[in-house]
């Protein structure tokens, strides 16, 4: 009798194992995975406090028809971009033969600041860093051009983007005035430029016909100069140079370095006036 029950209890035991083992099955195919990537814009400004990063990975394989969420996430952004971001999903919601496409945008208030214009599928090629670049949507990018001189404060706060050079010992050459390209006339000997000095906390430059100098203040990205002295030489070319020129320093209230390009902004956060970096063997 013993022989005879051994099969059929060995049978059973199978069976229960098989049974057992099918939800460690169905847990590995919803496996949590992981998109890591940076997001940025170009756009010389720091977000104001309380700016949120959305991420939202989605369907797009159907045409005509809203496309289908399958993973978000939400981060507040402090300092300048990139943004670090890391979008959890489920990889059991994955299919090969469907196409998805990873959008970001960034909020504040709910009101919608930037936005990725181009799709991105991260598993096209699952190899490649993901970068997303966003771009500023029409109502954020009017608050700072809006404001002139002298006008309440955008909320958008200034800040450099890539700095290649620094602010101070730097030789800075004038290209534009209130946007305006800066010509140096045939009569002119020097270009007008500026140059700040971190140990003296000192100015220097031409404007155009004659030479000044000064002091400046920083903090952060607020600069302001003055006062400011010059010669009095009295030239047949330049003047109408010089003559903005000073008022844009006095007026000046914020900086930002973009690369090697310099902007100064007056107090409403419009860009009064552009250098650029010149380097001398």
């Amino acid at each position: 009798m013993r022989n005879v029950w051994l099969p059929v209890v060995a049978g059973w035991l199978i069976l229960m194992l098989g049974c057992s083992e099918q939800p460690q099955d169905g847990a590995s195919s919803d496996v949590r995975q992981q998109l890591v990537g940076e997001a940025f814009y170009r756009e010389r400004k720091l977000l104001p406090p309380g700016a949120e990063l959305h991420l939202a990975l989605e369907d797009v394989s159907k045409m005509d028809v809203p496309s289908t969420v399958i993973a978000t996430s939400t981060q507040s952004l402090t300092g300048a971009p990139p943004y670090k971001f890391n979008l959890d999903y489920s990889a059991a919601d994955i299919d090969t033969r469907m196409q998805y496409s990873l959008r970001a945008t960034i909020t504040l208030d709910g009101d919608l600041l930037f936005t990725s214009t181009e799709r991105i599928d991260p598993f096209k090629h699952p190899d490649d860093a993901i970068v997303i670049q966003l771009s500023m949507v029409g109502s954020a990018k009017a608050q700072p051009q809006a404001a002139p001189s002298g006008d309440a404060d955008t909320g958008l706060a200034v800040v450099s983007v890539n700095p290649l050079a620094e602010l101070t010992n730097t030789y800075w050459k004038l290209v534009t005035l209130n946007e305006t390209e800066v010509v140096m006339a045939e009569e002119q000997t020097r270009e007008a430029f500026l140059q700040l000095r971190d140990d003296t906390q000192s100015v220097k430059g031409f404007a155009g016909c004659n030479a000044f100098n000064g002091n400046y203040s920083v903090n952060g990205n607020a600069l302001s100069f003055g006062p400011l002295a010059a010669t009095r030489k009295a030239c047949l070319a330049g003047m109408n140079t010089e003559t903005e020129f000073l008022q844009v320093l006095e007026g000046a209230a914020y900086f930002s370095i973009h690369e090697e390009a310099l902007t100064l902004l007056n107090e409403g956060k419009a860009p009064v006036a552009r250098f650029e970096a010149v380097y001398f063997d």
